[in-house]
């Protein structure tokens, strides 16, 4: 399934917008007048959890709509949808539509299946579903939608620079604060798939506060990047099953997390500071909690030479 922080922004526009994400996927028609209902995840004894499904109440009758988001294909999706249909079904009695969402062309066949097959003695279950492909949904169709939750999915869809501008702006115009903020770094995060971060970032911060330090730092982009790192380290550490294997991948990961980092802490210090142009200075820290500490403190930094005085403090510390 989509992975953190990628899983977060499926999440949002599943909690937030589950209409939009249902006409994104073609589950329902845009002249269709539905009743959509969140469902308990749970649905099993065994706790087994869907990524979301809604009950769907319109002239078509009523039925559950299942949808699973992943980031890549991966050979165990088939198996996994197969699990989830004949639960919804046995909970609620009703007809079940299953659709996987790919974030990437990652790892998908020429031809992928598109149901898994459960042989048990006399018994056979087969679950087909929907594969929806985010990149050849056109953005410029999400962008006409007046669907706000949807931005974050601009980058993944099928368009360029003009469609990426036109999300960043459309973010921009997002009246709660809170919810711009949120959705900022879902684009930031998702586009990154795609897209350089840094660059994604630069098109958000532009021309507004729209993501300002103190959000960054509640929310946390870089820490997610982060966390998933790690996981993905310890991944990858478990299957290699080398410990020299783990300690080249905890160093790499390392380096990466702190070029990510030192990159985009020079975006926002040109943004706050244009006068001064800070190079090398951030590659003399070394430890990454102390890279992140800068974030934190930058906005009671005033002016450029407090900025480069407390870089050159930080640089000692590592």
């Amino acid at each position: 399934m989509a992975t953190k922080p990628y899983d977060q922004a499926f999440k949002f526009l599943a909690e937030q917008d589950p209409e939009s994400l249902l006409l994104m996927l073609g589950a329902i028609e845009p002249d269709e007048n539905a009743v959509i209902e969140l469902l308990p995840r749970e649905i099993s004894a065994a706790a087994v959890l869907p990524d979301q499904p809604y009950l769907v109440t319109s002239a078509r009758g009523k039925r559950v709509v299942h949808v699973e988001a992943w980031t890549r294909w991966e050979k165990e999706i088939p198996d996994r949808m197969v699990e989830y249909g004949p639960l919804h079904w046995f909970k609620y009695l009703l007809p079940v539509d299953s659709y996987v969402i790919l974030l990437t062309k990652k790892g998908l066949p020429r031809r992928p299946p598109r149901s898994g097959v459960i042989n048990a003695g006399g018994t056979r279950i087969e679950t087909r579903f929907h594969l929806i492909r985010v990149w050849k949904i056109p953005a410029r169709k999400a962008l006409e939608s007046g669907r706000p939750a949807l931005l974050p999915f601009v980058p993944l869809m099928d368009g360029g620079r003009e469609e990426l501008e036109a999300g960043a702006e459309a973010l921009r115009s997002v009246p709660d604060e809170r919810q711009r903020s949120e959705m900022g770094l879902h684009f930031v995060m998702l586009g990154g798939l795609r897209y350089n971060d840094i660059d994604l970032l630069k098109l958000l911060v532009g021309g507004t506060s729209m993501m300002p330090i103190e959000r960054l730092r509640e929310s946390s982009f870089y820490q997610s990047i982060l966390r998933e790192g790690r996981e993905e380290g310890r991944e990858e550490g478990r299957e290699e099953g080398r410990e020299e294997g783990r300690e080249e991948g905890r160093e790499e990961e390392r380096l990466r997390l702190l070029k990510v980092t030192a990159d985009n802490l020079r975006q926002l210090i040109a943004k706050r500071f244009p006068s001064i142009q800070i190079g090398k200075e951030l590659e003399a820290i070394s430890d990454l909690d102390i890279l992140q500490r800068l974030f934190i403190e930058l906005d009671d930094i005033h002016d450029p030479d407090t900025l480069r005085r407390r870089i050159s403090e930080l640089a000692t510390m590592t």
